[in-house]
């Protein structure tokens, strides 16, 4: 009977798999993927419920930024101390004002990782308004890395026990690589504020139906419909989905971030200036990690890795060892996840008139040059 039990808990870890590579394919299409896996729908979507969004997963669309002009430049940051109570909030503003997606907090040194998704038009000019902020006193110190493509991982859910939530794999025969070796740089292709709002409505939730979509965005159904299919989809502006099995997300109800404590220690790898040879041998390495999390590669290389946190002493002497050949070139951070926040696609800074990215910096600056001269003034 025992044997019976396990056999089929197996094939329902099997079954999942299987509808986990689809997810991260063509999202959740409960329909589709239940005609191509040739099972009943409510099964299927049962099984979508209970292995899935139960365990506290989530799925989002992972966003071609390169598509839609943006490239990705990353901002390891110290930030002076009488700004550190107000820190999370100015930050976020800059989501809105000037390009900022994502920021975490670095332990134990309380530096800052800042993502950046910048047109490409506008890179240097971003440049200068964070070296000003530097000269207003807000960053002691501002570090720059530049890339010209990021990805999300798919999860390789064939070494993941759905049922325990444990990663299995044996450390003396690690899996191969995934498909990262073939990225590439994809080319800007037509879109317009339409289709930023589509695709920020389902980098929020992926479950959300096309109707909801409209209901959202006020976009009418039947344009609305179109748009999907033929910029957002037809320009591959979506590149796929993303399981979060970190478990961490945004409730926008609540408005703050949820997330599972002391699952995962989440690591960021990055690497000034490798050498296409050198950069080919961290992916060769890295990449047989199952948990790694996402990458993005150009003049510099930068990796995530949501370690489990029984796995940590090993994880961390296998990225020694694949690291070890560049390692005056690496810099390796512990990620508090308390104190991290990815946001949508910045699509306010799209202009609908001009039909274009906008950047207005001299505003910003003045902007939050107002505000830490109030927060000074109330520390005085």
């Amino acid at each position: 009977m025992s044997m019976l039990k396990s056999e089929t808990r197996e094939e329902s870890n099997r079954q999942t798999v299987k509808l986990v590579k689809l997810l991260t394919e063509i999202g959740p299409d409960i329909a589709e993927i239940a005609r191509r896996l040739g099972i009943f729908k409510e099964s299927l979507r049962y099984k979508y419920k209970e292995k899935i969004l139960k365990k506290g997963f989530s799925v989002h669309a992972n966003v071609n930024h390169e598509a839609l002009g943006l490239n990705r430049e990353i901002y390891v940051v110290e930030i002076d101390e009488c700004y550190r109570e107000y820190v999370n909030v100015i930050l976020s503003a800059m989501n809105k004002m000037c390009y900022l997606v994502g920021f975490s907090k670095t332990l134990p040194d309380g530096r800052y990782i800042l993502h950046e998704s910048v047109p490409q038009e506008y890179s240097e000019e971003i440049n200068s308004l964070f070296l000003r902020l530097k000269e207003e006193g807000f960053f002691r110190r501002l570090d720059r890395y530049r890339f010209d493509w990021v990805r999300h991982v798919p999860m390789r859910g064939e070494y993941y026990d759905f049922d325990t939530g444990r990663w299995n794999f044996d450390w003396l025969s690690l899996p191969e690589p995934s498909s990262i070796l073939s990225f590439t740089k994809s080319g800007k292709v037509r879109f317009d504020y339409s289709d930023l709002l589509i695709i920020k409505e389902l980098q929020i939730d992926a479950n959300k139906k096309l109707v909801e979509v409209s209901k959202k965005t006020g976009i009418n159904y039947k344009k609305l419909a179109w748009h999907y299919n033929k910029h957002v989809l037809g320009g591959n502006l979506i590149t796929g989905y993303r399981i979060n099995w970190l478990g961490t997300r945004y409730d926008y109800k609540l408005e703050r971030a949820l997330h599972r404590k002391h699952r995962y220690v989440i690591s960021d790898i990055l690497v000034r200036d490798p050498t296409e040879e050198e950069k080919m041998k961290l992916y060769a390495g890295i990449d047989r990690l199952p948990f790694v999390w996402g990458y993005a590669s150009g003049v510099d290389f930068f990796c995530e890795v949501a370690i489990p946190t029984d796995m940590f002493v090993e994880t961390l002497q296998y990225i020694e060892r694949c690291t070890s050949h560049i390692k005056e070139k690496v810099n390796f951070f512990i990620v508090d996840q308390t104190n991290s926040l990815s946001f949508t696609i910045p699509y306010t800074l799209y202009d609908q008139e001009r039909a274009g990215w906008v950047l207005d910096s001299g505003k910003v600056l003045e902007a939050f040059r107002n505000v830490l001269l109030k927060i000074r003034g109330g520390s005085a």
